[in-house]
């Protein structure tokens, strides 16, 4: 079935966030300017997926969330947040921002379309929940249109949108600050300090424009509005504040390349440089992670460029992707690219360990699952095994046999421990010696491939599907 422009266009927007947070994933990406950097990598000390549980033995179940605790409305369902608030696709999660989990409700609308895997929603309501107990602290009434949130926060305040419409919520007490109109289509939003930077475009005809705004909560061009080069083709603009830069991106003419980018300065507007690729993604402190050639899950040709878009160095084992991975250092975090550890201010290569990559499936991927202490924990397909790297040298400490190590995925860790889930159950394994701690069994009827273990507030997440469960 041919996409819509309107339905094409929010699948590029996806596909352009979903690149900018596994770029971030892949090489630590942002640094606070408060952070501790090590010396060895170069890299800040940063904290993802981290709990106050203690994990060297299994927690106990405390609470499952009950939607029906949550709504008021009965027949409402769990949404996916912070994404596709629009939709029900038969499954739900909470959302972390500060100490409280946020979820979302609607009540699904009949399919239109039998083929489709999603159903319509209706009016949608945020509701904050106390990770402790998995009571409702606050409902707030946000509406239709209403696509997604925030994903990365430095505050309690989120912001949410969909087509012209964006809202601010405070999570700490479930305050709607402002709920604004734009005259143009939004794909974004960035909230960092007292400045907001909302990204989307307008059209005339077939010519589309692309457009940054920097204002505030009640006024989202307090600042400024730039338009960016008119086109007939599809693409977005997005800026990463901490680093001072602005992307903007179009599709190329169907052949190579594959889009076309050009970087700007955020505070002056001025262009720095542009790049011809299938892509190019923030990486480190400033700098870029490019790649040519790549398709159907190949990464093509990789080079990590300087904030001014000059070549620092080729990565000669490049990788296509990144899961998220939780993260308690004892030191700082290099950057991770395809086999190697580089610096992410200076782009220097630290070490490189061929055991960090994953070439058992298509194309080549990351096959970190965790850094927890001075400790990466990596997993290989091909020999069933996990295994600890020292951080510093990318030596490694120890390997332990795990038949279902090619479905690691998500996790939490305690500074010590690190707890995954896999075809078989949710599993705790301690970083410094690669000891098995413990294991739960999933539940006869549940599909593992939808299971994620995550934090909730500070507590552990298991959920599936519908089920949401939290421990400690």
């Amino acid at each position: 079935m041919q996409l819509r422009l309107k339905e094409h266009w929010k699948l590029i927007a996806l596909g352009l966030a979903l690149i900018v947070a596994i770029a971030f994933i892949v090489v630590s990406a942002l640094s606070d300017p408060n952070e501790v950097a090590s010396p060895k990598t170069g890299g800040p000390i940063v904290e993802q997926g981290v709990v106050d549980v203690d994990l060297s033995d299994p927690p106990q179940q405390a609470w499952e969330l009950d939607v029906r605790a949550l709504t008021d409305n009965p027949g409402d369902v769990l949404l996916s947040m912070p994404s596709t608030l629009d939709s029900y696709y038969g499954y739900g999660n909470t959302y972390q921002v500060g100490d409280v989990l946020v979820a979302a409700t609607a009540y699904p609308l009949p399919k239109t379309d039998e083929s489709s895997s999603s159903q319509g929603v209706g009016a949608v309501t945020l509701v904050g929940v106390n990770p402790d107990d998995g009571n409702p602290l606050w409902k707030t009434r946000i509406g239709g249109v209403i696509g997604q949130c925030s994903q990365q926060n430095e505050s309690t305040i989120i912001a949410c949108w969909g087509d012209r419409r964006m809202i601010f919520v405070d999570t700490a007490t479930g305050t709607l600050m402002s709920d604004l109109g734009t005259d143009f289509d939004l794909n974004g939003a960035t909230i960092t300090g007292d400045t907001v930077y909302t990204s989307g475009e307008r059209t005339d005809g077939t010519v589309r424009t692309r457009i940054l705004a920097s204002g505030t909560t009640t006024n989202l061009t307090a600042n400024f509005v730039r338009t960016f080069e008119p086109s007939e083709k599809f693409g977005a603009v997005y800026t990463v504040p901490h680093t001072d830069t602005v992307t903007s991106m179009e599709q190329g003419d169907g052949g190579d390349p594959q889009y076309r980018y050009r970087i700007y300065d955020l505070q002056s507007g001025a262009e720095r440089f542009r790049f011809e690729g299938d892509s190019l993604v923030p990486a480190g402190n400033g700098l870029f992670l490019t790649s040519v050639g790549g398709r159907s899950g190949y990464a093509g040709t990789q080079n990590l460029l300087a904030s001014n878009g000059s070549t620092i160095r080729a990565i000669p084992i490049p990788s296509y992707s990144s899961s998220s991975y939780p993260s308690k250092s004892s030191t700082g975090l290099p950057m991770f690219l395809g086999d190697g550890a580089y610096d992410p201010n200076s782009g220097d290569e630290l070490w490189r360990s061929s055991q960090i990559v994953n070439t058992a499936m298509a194309g080549t991927g990351s096959a970190i699952a965790a850094v927890v202490g001075k400790t990466i924990l990596v997993t290989s397909p091909e020999t069933r095994t996990i295994s600890g790297l020292d951080i510093e040298s990318g030596r490694q400490l120890w390997q332990t046999p795990w038949q279902d190590a090619y479905w690691v995925r998500s996790g939490v860790t305690d500074g010590d421990h690190f707890v995954f889930s896999d075809y078989t159950g949710m599993h705790a394994i301690r970083a410094r010696d690669g000891k098995m701690m413990w294991s739960v069994p999933l539940p006869p009827e549940v599909d593992p491939r939808g299971v994620v273990v995550s934090n909730a507030g500070k507590n552990v997440s298991f959920s599936w599907q519908n089920h949401f469960t939290v421990w400690r």
